[in-house]
């Protein structure tokens, strides 16, 4: 089931995308279609070609792959016009992307050829959608959502403290990374099993924004993990010492490279199941931040003011950047490096997708 947010914005998609017209001249467009060499690749009567034919195309539901992502769309008139204007968006499961040529097209040529398709392809009842694609939506979103959830309701007094009460504070950590872990496995298998289910369409060089920002989210991810810092599980007792490294930049340097992931894997994946999970995570990190500072800032009394004046939940904020750079040193950034290579050929493996554009 879609969310209602899901819904609008897809409404407001199709609302602002530009209207499939079917005005051009089907006769001239099948003689476009001969001299473009569109024929030589695409039957009319469905015999085998190189290319899909066009034979009954019309209101078919077709398993086609976008941005590597499989998902199924009905042929309607946008997509036919998509098919000749962006050949390699949505490629029928199959065939290779980059067979289809880019064609240089004058004004009204795109009609012509729509409307020969159109013609061509016939236009029997679209067929049914499957219920599992629902079924697989409602995966990722309840998968996010206990992630979420499990996160924001495990580090509340109310239930904290009784359990710590019961298992002891390593007892209780130990639960509660290994319940957060098991949710996040989770959301990684929903997503991947999720089909692709279109909100806006991402401009290919939106696939770059994750290879820039992913080194400085490993960055702070690595510095977040191995400096001491008030903010960090049992740390508190450091509320004490001077701010050193990653924490005069930020004092949630392990957040902050969550979110940067969040944020930056957004841009180029427009589809429901990445907004859940990549809006989750984004989500989640920054409500994180802000609850841990109000949570220290109750526990620790006056000892947190002077931690939180020298320091920011904003990266940057406060200056101080060369000496923490300084503080850093060599040997964390060598780290990050590897692990930001290690994703680099990894992605496909874990995630399904390249990460390269």
């Amino acid at each position: 089931m879609r969310t209602l947010p899901a819904l609008a914005l897809a409404g407001l998609c199709l609302l602002l995308a530009p209207r499939a017209l079917a005005d051009g001249d089907p006769a001239r467009g099948k003689q476009l279609l001969f001299e473009r060499g569109c024929a030589a690749c695409h039957s009319f009567d469905g015999s085998a070609r190189p290319g899909p034919t066009y034979h009954s195309l019309v209101g078919k539901t077709r398993k086609v792959v976008t941005q590597e992502k499989p998902r199924e769309i009905v042929a309607d008139e946008a997509y036919i016009r998509r098919s000749i204007v962006e050949p390699n968006h949505d490629v029928v499961e199959g065939y290779m992307p980059g067979a289809m040529p880019g064609l240089a097209m004058r004004e009204g040529d795109v009609d012509h050829l729509v409307a020969a398709i159109l013609e061509i392809g016939g236009a029997p009842k679209p067929e049914p959608a499957k219920s599992g694609k629902d079924g697989s939506l409602r995966a990722i979103a309840s998968a996010t959502l206990v992630f979420v959830l499990g996160h924001i309701g495990l580090s509340s007094v109310t239930l904290r403290r009784p359990l710590i009460q019961r298992l002891s504070e390593k007892g209780f950590q130990g639960i509660y990374s290994l319940l957060v872990l098991a949710a996040f496995v989770w959301m990684i298998f929903a997503y991947r099993a999720a089909p692709y289910v279109e909100l806006w369409r991402a401009p290919p060089w939106t696939r770059w924004i994750p290879l820039v920002v992913m080194p400085i989210a490993f960055f702070f991810l690595v510095c977040g993990y191995s400096t001491q810092n008030p903010t960090q599980m049992m740390q508190e007792k450091a509320v004490s010492a001077e701010p050193r490294g990653i924490v005069r930049i930020t004092r949630h340097p392990a957040l902050w490279s969550f979110a940067l992931w969040g944020m930056a894997h957004l841009p180029p994946n427009g589809d429901v199941a990445s907004l859940c999970l990549f809006g989750g995570i984004t989500f989640l990190a920054i409500a994180g931040m802000l609850h841990i500072d109000s949570r220290r800032k109750i526990a620790l009394g006056e000892a947190w003011e002077p931690f939180a004046a020298k320091t920011s939940l904003v990266p940057f904020a406060r200056g101080g950047v060369g000496e923490a750079i300084a503080e850093i040193g060599v040997v964390r950034f060598v780290v990050a490096i590897l692990l930001y290579v290690g994703m680099l050929h990894g992605h496909r493996l874990v995630i399904g997708v390249s990460a390269m554009p």
